[in-house]
């Protein structure tokens, strides 16, 4: 994160603190007195000592949150955008502070918070195949039972600032780290109605390492096929915080253990007893290894992703030859597979074309220091990309200690090498010294002679490869020398383009 968006974000924070504050003063002496409250993370974030951010206010009266919202803008025209319903059907009304409000000797620095207020009420989910819901005005208790754990269920009275638990667990399960739903709401219910909180359930987990009860547990499994009326976005969503903590492998294991992997990541649920060489994975089939390269994985979307599913394609690519367990040419088709597994969950294609290039190269890396000298690794950094080679990179030493036994010696060498080559005097070359124009002149092709495009490619690349051959030797390959190479060339091009 950059620090101009810590910036915004700590900013954000103190003007949503200032309109806690501001409430206050406005909500004293009037109707709203008792009836207004925060709710959800931005209290439970509070009570745990950490900062609080994104406010929600629910209040506990019909049409209320319509009412205090306008009453703010009224009182504060200037300082406030006109309130903004949140959804036709939903009682929910989103404030935005434009500038800081004074209130006689007193100025709130409100500027920049976005405040929605919701009416305290009941909801109902008449399609089971549907997240559709209707809403009804309820009381605050009902508004309470209808949200996912104890631990996003405390309120904070607005105009008094106390801090209220009507479960009469929330509290204590934040203390001692529990995720439970309410205890007097039917858990199966909570997760049938919103099956994205099984997600959630796990994003949790993941992010405060709060205990998951086994009663718990079995209620997801019960639940998991629920999860298939959920959008392939919410579920991302969810899962992007998880992987931007780095955190995925300890989400897999979870959704292994409750049967929410074959909904989500089937492909990874097929990678379950795939057996690998005990010489070289002593650690167990490909999945075991999986979740162990993840948790050595770099935080970050595309970095988890990648380590995912790196080796998706080894249950397509076993095979026992001599009693020995292979998988040829598995990164290829693991790149084919992460493609179509990127399609269906609806990233899009900048993502993902970084992400299948770096499955499909990881192995390049476990090649190369095995005896790639400087023309290798200049060929490696320019055919993955100066922008990938260090995610590459990166995956291959997770590769390596997600095994057993593993090298932890290889792959920082290797990084050091490619360092060294990416300082060297001499850049890597991106593209021939030679334009198209200047190589046809050369082999004398005529302009739309497509028979004889293939040779152009051909001697592009021979250009490339003579480039780092030159800088091997620490010298910058000419123009001059290349029309000459290329001119000694031609015949072999022409018969190399014959044979394709």
């Amino acid at each position: 994160m950059n620090v101009d968006r810590i910036a915004r974000n700590v900013s954000a924070s103190l003007a949503e603190k200032e309109v806690e504050r501001l409430l206050r003063v406005i909500l004293k002496g009037t109707p709203f007195a008792g009836k207004t409250h925060a709710v959800g993370g931005y209290v439970r974030d509070e009570y745990m000592g950490l900062e609080a951010k994104d406010l929600d206010v629910v209040v506990e009266m019909d049409g209320g949150s319509n009412k205090l919202t306008n009453i703010i803008h009224q009182m504060y025209p200037k300082a406030t955008s006109t309130p903004r319903q949140m959804g036709a059907s939903y009682p929910i009304w989103q404030i935005t502070f434009k500038d800081d409000v004074e209130v006689s000797d007193d100025t709130f620095q409100t500027k920049g918070a976005v405040i929605e207020f919701a009416d305290t009420m009941k909801e109902g989910f008449p399609d089971e195949n549907s997240r559709q819901r209707t809403t009804m005005s309820g009381t605050l208790k009902d508004d309470i039972e209808r949200r996912d754990f104890t631990a996003n269920m405390l309120l904070k009275d607005l105009s008094t600032g106390e801090i209220v638990d009507m479960t009469g667990t929330s509290k204590s399960d934040i203390e001692k780290g529990i995720l439970r739903g309410h205890p007097g709401v039917s858990l199966d219910k909570i997760f049938s109605d919103d099956p994205l909180r099984m997600i959630r359930l796990i994003r949790f987990q993941a992010k405060y390492g709060w205990k998951i009860p086994l009663s718990v547990l079995k209620t997801v499994k019960r639940n998991a096929q629920r999860i298939k009326i959920v959008s392939s976005e919410r579920i991302m969503g969810e899962l992007e915080k998880v992987m931007k903590m780095g955190k995925l492998g300890q989400a897999i294991r979870i959704m292994k253990a409750t049967g929410l992997l074959q909904y989500i990541f089937p492909e990874i649920e097929a990678m379950r007893g795939v057996k690998q060489s005990p010489v070289h994975h002593a650690e167990g089939d490909v999945f075991t290894h999986t979740v162990k390269v993840l948790k050595n994985a770099k935080p970050g979307v595309e970095s988890q992703l990648a380590a995912l599913m790196h080796d998706v394609g080894k249950p397509a690519t076993q095979k026992f030859v001599d009693d020995k367990i292979k998988f040829l040419g598995h990164e290829q088709i693991s790149g084919e597979i992460a493609r179509a597994m990127m399609k269906r969950l609806k990233f899009d294609n900048k993502t993902t074309d970084k992400v299948v290039r770096v499955v499909e190269n990881h192995m390049r890396p476990h090649a190369l220091v095995r005896g790639g000298g400087p023309k290798a690794i200049r060929k490696f950094i320019r055919e993955v990309g100066e922008e990938l080679v260090d995610a590459v990179v990166d995956l291959a030493e997770a590769d390596d200690l997600g095994r057993i036994p593993h090298n932890l010696d290889k792959v920082p060498e290797f990084r050091r090498i490619v360092e060294e080559v990416r300082n060297a005097p001499i850049q890597v070359s991106k593209n021939p010294v030679l334009n198209g124009k200047e190589i046809m002149s050369i082999l004398g092709i005529e302009k739309g002679d497509r028979s004889r495009l293939p040779e152009i490619g051909e001697a592009g690349k021979f250009l490339l490869e003579l480039a780092d051959d030159y800088a091997a030797d620490g010298k910058e390959l000419t123009k001059r020398d290349a029309e000459k190479a290329l001119n000694s060339r031609r015949g072999v091009i022409r018969r190399s383009k014959e044979t394709l």
